[in-house]
């Protein structure tokens, strides 16, 4: 998406443009592939929270806002968890070998 220059969709730096006309479709349908993009991306079931969200901006700090635990405990928890939970896994599999 940044490569792309689509970056201000998510950011909402990018707005859509107030007069009708040929840039206003074109924000329209860059915005709705974007969002495209951001849903399918997610567990069916967690996107299914975001379909009525009207923009990928809205989308994406939505998002951010719920799954985002930058430095936080809960985000470190998490990792070591999953990293024990995938090392045990393989441990297991050692041993049947």
């Amino acid at each position: 998406i940044g490569s792309s220059g689509y970056k201000g969709f998510l950011t909402g730096d990018t707005t859509k443009p107030i007069e009708a006309g040929p840039s206003q479709e074109k924000w329209e349908t860059t915005n709705y592939l974007l969002m495209s993009y951001l849903t399918s991306s997610m567990d069916p079931g967690i996107s299914r929270g975001y379909m009525l969200l009207d923009t990928a901006a809205a989308i994406w700090k939505t998002a951010e806002t719920t799954y985002s635990h930058v430095g936080s405990k809960a985000q470190r928890y998490e990792i070591l968890s999953q990293y024990y939970s995938t090392l045990k896994a393989l441990w297991h599999k050692l041993d049947f070998y």
